[in-house]
């Protein structure tokens, strides 16, 4: 087999595969039996017929075609092997000829990355208090889940709950024809068009009345778009929310064994105190993520951003025929053409690629490592995660080397975090040799 390897460019290798006849010898004959066990020849069983007849036959040019589907993936992966390439994702692999079989493969290498001064990465930390105020529209929201409705004998106002007969169409297409339907008339209500609610404000029970609403021309449903939906309306009954009392025997009723309102105010912001601190250690760690990743430089291999896409848009794809709808229909509702998913797409794979790979190279720079009882460990969680009734997980699945592999790589990039959080605090020593040499040139 002879290889020619071309210059490296964009940390992708190009290698051109030649296969001399004894390289093909024990494809070919692979193929000859294969193809040997499904041809009837005369005066043989099958199976049974020389390769000489076979290829007669069928013609070695056809036996050639048919051995490709082995030595593409063999002869490619030898290859990289040979020229120690560290591939990075799956190559692009195609035939450029025949006789003899020569083989054109394009490598993604691992990504080059360069971390820069990341040890001088530092992140304000914003101060977490919970105010009154805070507290306050959370009783609010428990007030409101504990309202009752009261019918009432006036107009519609917002915020009430109607009883009503509703029809409505567009053109001859009928879009709801219900009877008896509970609607909420909220202010930013936009069910089923927007404007709806307002519509249904000062009507009077048992007097039905007609309305029109436009449709907006970037509706998702297309067929409907920039026309006009009519509606006949009948209220029957309207009821108004009634608030409880804000006192003692409110948060008594509230069923966490609260004596009296101060009891659940400093519990909700106990709670609430403990919402903050968590959100503020997410924005902490987004933060520092997003200043180490630009004050790092990356060269990505294109073909590995180009298969990060593919798997994108098949997870699309997959997602628009579950919904029942076609593409132009999902890219109306979502506002954009074609060409401006994909390069959406393309722009979130650089990003997942940046952030993962400058973890991988801050875990190298700091020594951070995964342990073989740490990985351990957090099999030992899932399995016990698993042993609930509602967690479907295969215990031999844990123990496969894949499933380990996935494991410590996902540990790995939790330490990598925390390491890069201890350095945004500032709590790293400055005198530190790591890092010096940060940038991967594999």
């Amino acid at each position: 087999m002879k290889i020619t390897q071309e210059e490296v460019v964009d940390r992708q290798a190009v290698l051109q595969i030649e296969m001399d006849d004894a390289d093909m010898a024990p494809y070919l004959e692979r193929t000859y039996r294969k193809v040997a066990q499904r041809t009837n020849v005369p005066g043989f069983r099958k199976g049974k017929a020389p390769r000489s007849i076979i290829e007669s036959l069928y013609g070695k040019d056809n036996l050639v075609s048919e051995s490709l589907g082995d030595v593409l993936p063999a002869a490619t992966h030898e290859a990289i092997a040979e020229q120690g390439l560290d591939l990075a994702g799956m190559p692009s692999v195609e035939v450029v000829d025949l006789a003899p079989v020569t083989i054109r493969a394009v490598v993604p290498l691992t990504p080059k990355v360069d971390l820069g001064s990341y040890l001088d990465i530092r992140v304000h930390s914003e101060p977490v208090e919970v105010t009154d105020e805070a507290i306050d529209e959370e009783i609010e929201e428990m007030r409101t889940r504990d309202a009752a409705w009261e019918p009432v004998e006036r107009p519609v106002a917002f915020d009430d709950r109607v009883t009503a007969d509703i029809v409505g169409h567009v053109d001859d297409n009928v879009i709801i024809n219900s009877e008896d339907i509970e609607y909420l008339v909220e202010r930013d209500g936009a069910l089923p068009f927007e404007g709806f609610p307002g519509k249904l404000v000062e009507a009077e029970s048992g007097k039905p009345f007609e309305f029109h609403l436009g449709i907006p021309g970037d509706y998702v449903n297309a067929s409907f778009a920039g026309k006009e939906a009519h509606f006949r309306v009948t209220v029957k009954e309207i009821k108004e929310r009634l608030l409880p009392e804000l006192d003692d025997e409110f948060a008594k009723g509230v069923g966490d064994g609260y004596d009296t309102l101060g009891e659940l105010r400093e519990d909700i912001r106990a709670r609430l105190q403990v919402e903050a601190e968590h959100a503020e250690e997410i924005r902490f760690r987004e933060a520092a993520l997003v200043t180490l990743v630009e004050g790092a430089a990356f060269v990505f291999p294109p073909l590995l951003i180009d298969q990060e896409v593919q798997k994108m848009v098949e997870r699309r794809d997959q997602f628009v025929d579950s919904m029942n709808i076609t593409l132009d229909d999902y890219h109306k509702f979502m506002g954009s053409t074609e060409a401006e998913r994909l390069e959406e797409m393309r722009e979130s794979a650089v990003e997942q690629f940046s952030r993962s790979h400058a973890l991988a190279n801050l875990a190298k720079a700091e020594g951070v490592e995964v342990s073989d009882d740490e990985i351990e460990e957090k099999l030992a969680e899932i399995r016990e995660a698993a042993s609930d009734d509602s967690a479907k997980v295969d215990e031999s699945d844990l123990d496969r080397l894949d499933a380990r592999t996935a494991v410590g790589a996902s540990l790995l990039m939790q330490k990598a975090m925390d390491r890069l959080v201890e350095i945004a605090k500032g709590n790293v020593d400055e005198t530190t040799e790591n890092g010096e040499d940060n940038a991967d040139d594999t």
